[in-house]
């Protein structure tokens, strides 16, 4: 009986959150928390996904090349392959430091990371979040954030996750509803924004 009524509690909340009729117009904007206006030309031959830990598709990686900026989108589990077949793991070292990704931006070509994570808020609440990482200073020029599960739903999934033995997480139930999408897209808007401003090589020498 106890299965039976938690099996009916989380089809009706996962019923709730598979609700498709919001349009991008009624979603919340994403939260842009840091956006530093740099320019892009100098990253465009490489840009590294870490592992994800979105409950969305298509992947952030094919969103990226679908954006036709960059030359190569690798997920960072590929990235010691591209090391090796470019001759530069004596050079680089273990790819699990940052000062790894510093030395690959100089032996290689400057290039950003991108993290996108499912993080529970100060209230309780569970958010998507971006943040763009220049490997060459580890300066994190570009982050945002959205809601997707409020306080209130975040601990009834979590209380049905534990009571039905799955493996608490706090992405567990919480279903695209498009706001990764809109997430995205303010992310897309900052980086055809830096694509426009001109390298500092031609900006120094301009007047």
């Amino acid at each position: 009986m106890r299965i039976a009524y938690l099996s009916t509690c989380m089809a009706l909340c996962l019923a709730g959150c598979a609700d498709t009729s919001s349009t991008p117009e009624s979603l919340p904007a994403a939260e842009v928390r840091v956006e530093r206006q740099i320019p892009l030309a100098p990253y465009m031959s490489l840009a590294v996904v870490m592992p994800e830990d979105l409950a969305s598709r298509p992947d952030m990686v094919s969103r990226l090349q679908g954006l036709g900026i960059f030359a190569q989108v690798l997920r960072s589990e590929r990235l010691p392959a591209f090391v090796a077949d470019h001759g530069l793991t004596e050079k680089v070292g273990d790819l699990r430091r940052w000062s790894s990704y510093q030395a690959l931006a100089r032996a290689y070509a400057p290039f950003l990371v991108f993290r996108f994570d499912c993080v529970a808020a100060s209230d309780g609440a569970v958010r998507y979040k971006v943040v763009v990482t220049r490997a060459d200073d580890l300066d994190n020029v570009f982050v945002a954030d959205i809601g997707v599960l409020s306080r209130g739903k975040s601990e009834l999934m979590g209380l049905l996750t534990l009571g039905a033995g799955l493996r608490q997480s706090n992405c567990w139930g919480a279903s695209d509803h498009g706001q990764a999408g809109v997430l995205f897209e303010s992310l897309a808007r900052w980086l055809h924004k830096q694509r426009r401003r001109p390298p500092p090589d031609q900006s120094s020498h301009q007047g």
